[in-house]
C-alpha cells in the first residue's frame, strides 16, 4: 500500500480503513486541484479519465498480444514475459540460459520449463547448449518470433 505524507491525526477520526483510504484520496485529488488552481504543474496527478484511457488501452494491447500469438491470456502468461527478455537479449546479443529466462518471467521454474517448452513448439524460440558450459542451455527468439513481438508490441504504442 503508498505510504501518504499526511498527519495521522487527520486520519484519527475515521477508524476504518476503508474510510481512511477514501479521506487520503480525497486530500491527494483536492491537492491535484489545488496544484492546478495555483499553476505549480510540476508534479500534476492524471484525471480520472486519463487513467481510464490508460487501462483501456493496456486492455487492448493485451487482446492483440493474444490474436498475434493465437492464445488466449499469451499476454498475461509467463510466455509473454519470456519472448520480451530474449527480444531484449537478442538486440544486445546478451545470451539467456533457460535458468535465466525462468527467473525473468518471474515463475517457479517447472512453470517456465513448459512454457519454454511451448514457446520452442510454437517455432519462437529455439535451444542449444552453452559451448563452453555443457551444463547450460541458452534460449535464442526465432525470427519469426522477433516479428511476432514487434507487431504485438505495437498496440502498446
Amino acid at each position: 500500500m503508498k505510504q501518504n505524507n499526511f498527519p495521522r491525526r487527520f486520519l484519527t477520526d475515521a477508524e476504518d480503513p476503508s474510510q481512511q483510504r477514501q479521506l487520503v484520496d480525497k486530500i491527494e485529488a483536492l491537492t491535484a486541484e489545488l496544484r492546478t488552481l495555483s499553476g505549480n504543474n510540476s508534479r500534476r496527478l492524471p484525471t480520472k479519465e486519463a487513467f481510464v484511457a490508460t487501462a483501456s488501452q493496456i486492455y487492448a494491447a493485451r487482446r492483440e498480444v493474444d490474436k498475434v500469438f493465437g492464445m488466449e491470456g499469451f499476454a498475461t502468461s509467463p510466455a509473454w514475459d519470456i519472448l520480451l527478455d530474449l527480444y531484449v537479449a537478442a538486440d544486445s546479443n546478451r545470451e539467456i540460459s533457460i535458468t535465466s529466462a525462468c527467473i525473468g518471467a518471474a515463475c517457479p521454474p517447472t512453470t517456465g520449463l513448459r512454457w519454454i517448452q511451448v514457446l520452442e513448439s510454437m517455432h519462437l524460440l529455439t535451444r542449444e547448449q552453452d559451448s563452453e558450459d555443457r551444463r547450460r542451455v541458452i534460449v535464442e527468439i526465432t525470427e519469426g518470433a522477433k516479428v511476432k513481438v514487434a507487431r504485438a508490441l505495437s498496440a502498446f504504442m
